[in-house]
């Protein structure tokens, strides 16, 4: 099975909730749970690739501080290689107060600490070269690579007969495209959300966001698209939806999109088609939210695809 190197965000989620509404200034509001998890695209999409069994590495930075600990620790304890975390004492782990309402709708407090003080001296060649799958995850948030230096970075990767993958985060600076535009050319497959997708390409149908990206010099491009599943729309080929479950119960969607990535990921690392692994994607996608943090019902590969058969119904898998 092929190995997935994870770069970019990572943060430690503290997730409160039911919050459909913040008290007034001086008035405490209760709340039912509290609790701590390790988050952000790149650490969320490696620990889930532990979980399912797919070799993954992690480069990230953390702040030598209780939060950094915390993710090193975790990562580390779920089986991801961590030979790639650099620890700087300059700058404070990335932290997000997760604000999970009664629906499970997710809005958050954000402290960009270590992850936009990433750079690309961060990543040596050797981390690089121990993988098969080079996977920037969080892109408009690691601020230090934005641009140019993920761009040099994916050449380097390219270089190296690497399969190359990004996706996005909200970039509440606005860059939007000027932020990734650079690295679009050295990109075999880009699979931002359909929110940031409107916003980077500019024009809202999922051909013509597509059409956008493969202008940029995009190989292959995927949209997540929440209850619509994915949008897949692979090199002179026409785009199709796969669709997802629907009818698991939804506790948290906080890391459901960084799940798909993984799963569809792991479906690459086994040489599965792009249907293939955008299905497994799914069904990744479909045991995050049914428990409460970014990967804590996320299975083995046996167990996803037990569930898989299970709902052949809902999901056909010989479409």
């Amino acid at each position: 099975m092929k190995k997935v190197l994870c770069i970019g965000s990572v943060t430690t989620d503290v997730i409160i909730k039911p919050i459909d509404n913040l008290p007034e200034p001086g008035q405490l509001l209760p709340i039912e749970t509290s609790e701590m998890f390790v988050g952000g695209c790149a650490s969320n999409a490696c620990i889930d690739l532990a979980k399912l069994g797919v070799p993954v590495s992690l480069a990230v930075k953390l702040g030598k501080d209780l939060f950094g600990n915390f993710v090193y620790d975790t990562c580390k304890a779920n089986g991801v290689d961590v030979r790639g975390v650099v620890f700087d004492e300059n700058v404070q782990t990335t932290t997000s107060i997760v604000c999970v309402s009664s629906n499970g709708e997710r809005s958050f407090l954000y402290n960009g600490g270590s992850t936009s003080a990433l750079t690309e001296e961060d990543i040596p060649d050797e981390i690089i070269a121990d993988a098969d799958i080079v996977f920037l995850a969080g892109a408009l948030l690691t601020h230090g690579l934005d641009g140019e230096p993920a761009a040099r970075l994916f050449k380097r990767a390219k270089e190296m007969g690497k399969y190359t993958v990004m996706d996005t985060a909200w970039d509440a600076t606005g860059r939007w495209m000027k932020g990734v535009e650079a690295a679009l050319p050295y990109l075999d497959l880009f699979m931002p959300s359909i929110e940031e997708a409107e916003k980077i390409a500019g024009v809202s149908d999922f051909d013509g966001i597509a059409d956008v990206f493969f202008s940029k010099g995009v190989k292959n491009v995927i949209i997540k698209a929440g209850k619509q599943g994915a949008y897949i729309r692979e090199a002179d080929k026409p785009g199709y939806f796969a669709p997802t479950y629907l009818s698991v119960k939804r506790v948290d969607t906080t890391g459901a999109g960084d799940s798909f990535c993984a799963g569809f990921l792991a479906g690459l690392a086994q040489d599965k088609s792009y249907k293939e692994s955008a299905k497994l994607g799914n069904a990744v996608g479909s045991h995050c939210i049914m428990a409460l943090g970014a990967s804590t019902g996320i299975k083995p590969l046996a167990d996803i695809y037990k569930f898989m058969e299970e709902h052949t119904d809902e999901v056909p898998l010989d479409d």
